[in-house]
């Protein structure tokens, strides 16, 4: 009742940012993508235009209350972010930004050596931690020694103040012991070999052992949430992996490295098993419990996951990792004012966590995550087809090793039409064939026929060539029969006609079956995918798209393709509903 009561509030107080609401809204269903390196601009300067007059990086834009205080917490780790982007796009406003945040941080430091938490005054383990960070950052771009001076204090009151197990309670969050405190742990660590303090590391390390005698069996770490009674946002889940990542690449122990893949291939078996984007929370047994998207885990675990492929080369992290930031790159608002740039904290917005708020760390992450993917030199379709081959692969029903009844209604308005070219030394050529049913038909069929199979999930030497509707492994105007069945809608179709353009001879065919719009499910399509109930999540920066009669003819045309046969075909198992399921079958010329 009580969430029900602020979400009514929220939207209420929302009203007076028009502009802002809209633009929320909006980019909860958006499916423009942009390249990394745009994204990241936008990130970034959102971040500096968030900084204060003081220096400080705004905690937040909020729907209720707007423009926030400067957040000392995550101001510390921006500044490593703002840095590299410095770096990156040899821009030194992001660096000028940087520096003016660390000189506030200086300013504000206790005289104890720590940072207080900015609501109610008290100095933090976690929010020192999170300034060393930047602090430690500073020291090595700048070579300030003011800012070793501000590490070298800010380690050792963390130190002063652990308890005798290496974790932090007296000085953290709600008093109660948290194992993301790897984040501050990992700071620690980063200062003692900069300045080589043996004892900051032992310290250092010794809450790490701390955190390490906390995993359960099933890989799960004991005091992972904010609060112990409330299940772990996925947020607080990765700081833990983060944090283990940092230490482990400093110091190479295996223990550690094996504690945080029996963590993270948890939740990688998740992400390949039950839905391609994470929950916002999982209780101790890896059951989600909130099934909206935190935006800052999600960030956070994209950079893990890319930064375990590299330690494990197991492919299925780097796959994760471009699918969950291809998601993210869509929920980034591109447009309008304030809020051009930001991430909202939560998918709705008005989700559980962050409610109404567009939070500055997830920029930070979103950022660094970005920065990791762009080693790979992706292109936006690259990454389209990474999600989309993931979304396949969730949905077994959309994988066949046999012909099913609607399989065969194509191949009898293909034969009908081709059956008078059988004897011709032609190439077929099947786009999208899956495990290969429509080849076996073909050969069986078409004899005289030289039949090759495209897809991108599975190979089969000397019949299934690896590869996709935009990138057909095959030479320009070598294919006499492009045939694809309900591929197109799942790829952006100019992209992929350019492509089928390409590989097609002069007067060769492209025969296309799809689903048809004005259908039963057509009609209900929209609020299925609202509801959650289709191959893809409703929030998915991708839906497969069913064009019209009219829409196929214009996109035939465009590619020079002229259209010579257009057929609806009724599904034959929809004895009940008529109706429910239609299609086309086409044929078209290349001219």
């Amino acid at each position: 009742m009580k969430q029900i009561v602020y979400k009514i509030y929220g939207f209420v107080s929302a009203l007076k940012y028009p502009k802002e609401l809209y633009l929320s809204f909006k980019y909860s269903f958006n499916q423009k993508i942009l390249t990394n390196k745009e994204h990241m601009i936008l990130a970034s300067n959102w971040l500096v235009n968030m900084q204060n007059s003081d220096g400080g990086y705004a905690r937040q834009f909020s729907l209720i209350s707007g423009m926030d205080k400067s957040y000392i917490e995550t101001t510390g780790y921006i500044i490593p972010t703002l840095l590299d982007m410095a770096k990156y796009f040899n821009e030194n406003s992001y660096k000028k930004s940087a520096i003016r945040a660390g000189e506030w941080l200086l300013n504000i430091q206790n005289s104890d050596g720590s940072f207080s938490e900015i609501d109610d005054n008290q100095p933090f383990a976690f929010d020192t931690g999170q300034v060393l960070i930047g602090l430690n950052r500073l020291f090595l771009e700048t070579k300030d020694e003011r800012y070793q001076e501000a590490s070298k204090r800010a380690s050792y009151w963390l130190a002063d103040n652990q308890e005798s197990d290496g974790s932090w309670k007296r000085v953290a969050y709600n008093n109660q012991k948290h194992s993301y405190y790897t984040r501050v742990s990992s700071a620690m660590l980063h200062y003692a070999i900069n300045s080589n303090d043996e004892y900051i590391k032992k310290q250092a390390l010794k809450n790490i052992e701390w955190v390490l005698s906390q995993q359960q069996d099933n890989g799960y770490f004991n005091y992972a949430s904010f609060l112990e009674e409330v299940p772990a946002y996925l947020h607080t889940l990765v700081y833990i992996l983060e944090g283990l990542l940092d230490v482990y690449e400093l110091t190479k122990d295996e223990k550690i490295l094996k504690a945080i893949l029996l963590n993270a291939n948890k939740l990688k078996k998740i992400s390949l098993a039950e839905g391609i984007i994470l929950c916002s929370q999982y209780n101790s047994e890896f059951r989600c419990t909130n099934s909206e998207r935190c935006i800052t885990g999600l960030a956070q675990w994209a950079g893990v996951s890319l930064r375990l492929f590299e330690i494990t080369k197991d492919r299925n992290y780097k796959e994760i990792a471009i699918s969950t930031l291809f998601y993210l790159k869509s929920k980034q608002i591109q447009e309008g004012g304030v809020l051009k740039g930001a991430l909202s904290a939560s998918v709705p917005f008005w989700g559980r966590y962050g409610a109404f708020a567009f939070v500055n760390w997830g920029n930070k992450f979103f950022i660094d995550s970005l920065l990791l993917l762009d080693k790979y030199k992706l292109d936006i379709r690259e990454e389209q087809e990474s999600f989309v081959s993931l979304a396949f692969s969730l949905n077994e029903t959309v994988v066949y090793d046999e012909l099913t009844s609607m399989d065969r209604a194509y191949l009898k308005k293909f034969d009908n039409y081709f059956k008078a070219l059988k004897e011709q030394p032609l190439t077929l050529l099947d786009l999208g064939c899956g495990r290969g049913r429509f080849l076996d038909y073909f050969r069986q069929n078409y004899p005289k026929w030289k039949v090759i199979g495209v897809e991108p999930t599975f190979e089969k030497e000397g019949s299934i060539l690896k590869g996709s509707a935009y990138s057909i492994p095959v030479k320009s105007n070598s294919i006499d029969i492009l045939f694809s069945i309900e591929v197109l809608q799942h790829t952006y179709i100019d992209d992929s006609m350019r492509e089928i353009e390409r590989v097609l001879k002069q007067e060769a065919y492209l025969v296309v079956g799809e689903r048809n719009p004005w259908s039963v499910l057509g009609v209900l399509k929209p609020l299925l995918e609202l509801k959650g109930r289709w191959m893809y999540p409703w929030d998915s920066p991708f839906r497969e798209k069913w064009y019209t009669k009219s829409r196929w003819i214009e996109i035939f045309e465009k590619y020079n393709i002229e259209m010579k046969k257009i057929e609806i075909i009724n599904n034959p198992r929809d004895k009940k509903v008529k109706f429910l399921n239609r299609y086309y079958f086409m044929v078209g010329e290349k001219i």
